[in-house]
């Protein structure tokens, strides 16, 4: 070009865009930068939407390119073509113009432009000028190493030129593929394709050979597996754990025909394995195989040192075992639904929800067990929820769900009972079918109330389902978990106060030694001698008095005190027979376990620890387990009663059989039949079904007490009838063939101190009727003047003493075979002296003198 014929202010603007153009390539800090700069120049001095700078199908810098996905084959295309259009993200198809930069060998500037009525070759003068520039400050930087290559380009043969042409591929892609990981790694891909990806981009770039990557396992002591492996064939495990182990965790092993290469992967620092190329076929790794292996190590580093740190942030806001949120995080949550309400119009509720059985599982299968079955239950939860709706863990077998809607009451219901329905369904576990139940609270936001007092009072809700639902008794279905769902009301404020506070004084109860055991005679009816002692657990409270198990246990089941109480009445029950059995060596104590106990894996320890530290003989124990554990797994409850057992210990099905007259007089509550296959040695008859035997149900009554006596000796089992308050109530258990009894006819509860000296007083006396019954002499007097009355009749049967008008009045009415039962009246008194006395129950007679007492009402 001639200058001198150029006019002067043009000469002067290209001699000024040439030393802008030259002052700003020449100020990039490395060639990528100068590249960068380049891309921009031209965008501004031709007005194009995308720039790119490509060296065959790679791109090194750009303008209007996108942030996340770059056109390469599309650019390749262009490139290719020498010009044409391609798909831009954001801006459509495009229209370009290629220019080549001279003297950087396959260097080229790609220009587009969008607007279809602007002509792509416009401005390729500047274009070509930022091209020359580029080419010079390139070379400049990098001159004597282009220089160098192109000499050895030169002198080298087809074959050394396709492989070094290989390593800067290599290293290009390596670069590619990084800036891919970074934010394939950012965007949070699933850790396992990562690793997959990473393994298999290290094939591609190594000629297709085999990779492995093999990682410590953390639930396993940390040692090697193969999490992710490439290649047709794939190396041999043992070759890729052999090869990691080599390593030591440090640096890069080159490998050679016999050890595969390996580059040390690490997660902050700390060694986890290593990425294993084979080699056995190609030799040791030269210097750019190893850097790209340790490129990709480097890779695998970062995702994992970036998951290892999600993991943390997550695992610090969620459960560790079902992955649901935890209670801080529910709080958070809960928090914020609560402020949003004014602006979205939605309410909030909140649902507490408890497992019923549980702890059975946990007990009775162990923890791995009962881990599943709360993941299981978890999973079941999420089932039950809606879009926006949060299920959390609190801890243990509770849980707490979320719900937000217009009526967040109703909405509240229906996912009440989608979970009762849900968790109720079977589960298997460890080859084990089990059920478990949801006693659920629901509490509804109120202006004023936080996130805390919310949670509180779902839970309030749900203590009083679960309540409910042990007041309903035994399930109506056999192997179904009962459950309540309850919605928060206002006076359940004081119920939660009150049971808070019962739970705390528990604790500080058995710390305090503030329980003591009052001991109740089991007496033989055949002659009135005490066989056994029952231990009843007293609470001595300091500020309400002496307290029965009813009036606390079953408000504190869920205490940790209770397991600890029950320990200390099984010591001291088996501590106290010891003593005794030293002067009556037959005696023998009852223990009652409550069904929780019963169910636990560490029962049968509990009784066996409580044996030898008393020096009791077993068979002196006698333990009472709830007939209502009938309605448990019967695989589950056999399993318990045979490990209790096995301790030498004899046990009784508490409360057995109750009487239903509205069906027929038959009874009703527990079955007979698992009297033949459960490990047990008797029955103590409800004190319900004993009560009825002298009352208005006593013909069915008595024949069920007949029936179980009957069942009990052809199965050789005992049969022990409590709450025996009347003395018909003894005679006609003693026709019926039950042979032991106990109630406060035969001896109310009393201290260790009074049964004690019972126990060895020496024989007493004959009872006197008008002692035992004081209403008696009054009895006595007015039967002397019917008696003058029935003389002037004729219809004197002679005078009745105390002793004749006792058999006559208490005495055992005769029983037909068919079960009638008539109980003798006292006489109608003559007309004009008022209505005749009521026979007082005998109360307060001592043990031993039962048996004198049945003889003198014959």
């Amino acid at each position: 070009m001639d200058l001198a014929a150029l006019p002067a202010d043009q000469v002067e603007h290209a001699a000024g865009l040439l030393e802008h153009v030259l002052a700003e390539l020449s100020a990039g800090t490395s060639e990528r930068d100068v590249l960068s700069r380049a891309a921009g120049l031209v965008a501004d001095l031709v007005d194009a939407d995308v720039v790119a700078v490509c060296e065959g199908p790679h791109v090194h810098g750009g303008v209007g390119l996108g942030q996340r996905f770059l056109p390469e084959r599309g650019l390749a295309r262009v490139v290719r073509d020498g010009g044409g259009a391609f798909a831009v993200p954001g801006l459509g198809r495009v229209r370009t113009s290629v220019v080549e930069v001279p003297g950087l060998s396959g260097v080229h500037l790609v220009v587009g432009r969008s607007d279809e009525q602007r002509d792509p070759d416009e401005g390729l003068a500047a274009v070509r000028l930022v091209g020359r520039v580029l080419g010079l400050v390139v070379l400049g930087r990098h001159g004597r190493e282009r220089e160098r290559w192109h000499r050895q380009q030169g002198a080298q043969g087809a074959a050394e030129r396709t492989k070094l042409q290989q390593a800067l591929r290599q290293r290009e892609q390596v670069l590619t593929t990084s800036v891919r990981f970074q934010r394939a790694v950012s965007s949070r891909r699933p850790l396992p394709e990562l690793l997959v990806q990473i393994a298999a981009s290290s094939s591609e770039l190594m000629d297709g050979r085999a990779v492995t990557l093999v990682l410590a396992d953390p639930r396993s002591q940390m040692q090697m597996r193969v999490v992710a492996a490439v290649g047709d064939p794939v190396l041999d495990p043992a070759l890729a754990l052999a090869a990691a182990n080599a390593l030591g965790g440090f640096g890069v092993a080159v490998g050679d025909e016999e050890v595969p290469a390996a580059a040390a992967v690490h997660i902050n620092g700390r060694s986890v394995g290593a990425l294993v190329l084979d080699t056995r076929d190609s030799g040791p790794l030269d210097p750019v195989g190893a850097t790209v292996l340790r490129a990709f190590a480097e890779h695998a580093s970062m995702a994992l040192s970036h998951a290892d740190t999600v993991r943390a942030v997550e695992a610090a806001s969620s459960d560790s075992l079902t992955s649901l949120p935890n209670r801080a995080t529910l709080l958070r949550q809960l928090e914020v639904a609560l402020r949003v309400t004014d602006s979205d119009g939605l309410g909030t509720a909140v649902l507490f929800v408890d497992l019923n059985g549980f702890k059975q599982v946990n007990d009775s299968l162990g923890h791995a067990a009962g881990d599943e079955v709360l993941s299981r239950v978890a999973r079941r939860l999420r089932r039950c929820l809606r879009g926006d709706d949060v299920a959390a863990r609190l801890g243990g077998d509770e849980f707490a769900l979320l719900v937000r809607d217009v009526d967040p009451g109703r909405a509240a219901q229906r996912i009440a009972t989608r979970v009762q329905t849900d968790v109720a369904m079977p589960l298997e576990t460890h080859g084990t079918t089990v059920r478990v139940g949801a006693s659920i609270g629901i509490a509804i936001a109120e202006d004023g109330v936080g996130a805390a007092e919310l949670l509180r009072r779902a839970d309030s809700a749900m203590y009083m389902a679960k309540a409910e639902s042990h007041a309903a008794g035994p399930a109506v279905a056999a192997g179904t978990v009962p459950g309540g769902v309850v919605v928060f009301e206002a006076d359940m404020h004081d119920a939660d106060r009150l049971r808070r506070q019962l739970e705390h004084d528990l604790l500080r109860a058995v710390q305090e030694d503030e329980f003591e055991l009052a001991y109740q005679p089991i007496v033989r009816l055949a002659d009135g001698a005490v066989v056994g002692a029952e231990a009843l657990l007293r609470w001595r409270h300091r500020t309400r008095g002496v307290l029965e198990p009813g009036a606390f246990l079953a408000g504190a089941e869920r205490s940790p005190a209770v397991e600890e109480l029950w320990r200390w009445v099984l010591r001291t029950a088996c501590t106290q027979a010891a003593a005794w059995r030293e002067q009556v060596p037959d005696l023998s104590v009852t223990v009652n376990l409550s069904a929780a106990h019963v169910m636990t894996r560490g029962a049968a320890d509990d009784v066996r620890a409580a044996l030898t530290a008393a020096g009791l003989d077993p068979t002196a124990l006698v333990l009472d387990v709830p007939a209502g554990l009938l309605a448990e797994d019967p695989d589950m409850l056999n399993a318990r009663l045979k490990k209790l057992r096995a301790t030498g210990a004899r046990i009784l099905l508490d409360d057995f059989a109750t009487l239903d007259p509205g069906q027929g007089g038959v009874l009703a509550g527990h079955s007979l039949a698992p009297l033949r296959q459960l490990p047990v040695d008797g029955v103590k008859l409800d004190r319900t079904l004993i009560a009825e035997i002298d009352g208005p149900d006593g013909v069915d009554a008595l024949a069920a007490v007949r029936t179980l006596c009957e069942l009990g000796a052809a199965l050789d089992l005992g049969v022990v009838a409590e709450g025996v308050e009347r003395t018909e109530q003894a005679v006609l258990l003693t026709e019926a063939g039950c042979s032991v009894a106990q109630g406060i006819l035969l001896g109310a509860p009393r201290s260790v101190v009074e049964l004690g000296s019972e126990l060895t007083a020496d024989e007493l006396g004959p009872v006197e009727p008008t002692a035992a019954v004081p209403a008696l002499a009054d009895l006595v007097e007015f039967t002397d003047e019917a008696a003058g009355e029935a003389r002037e009749e004729g219809t004197d049967e002679g005078p009745l003493d105390a002793a004749a008008l006792f058999a006559r009045e208490f005495g055992p009415a005769p029983v037909p075979r068919d079960g009638a039962l008539a109980i003798p009246l006292a006489p109608s008194p003559p007309a004009g002296r008022g209505p005749a006395p009521v026979p007082v129950p005998i109360s307060g007679v001592r043990p031993t003198d039962v048996r004198r007492m049945l003889d003198q009402s014959r």
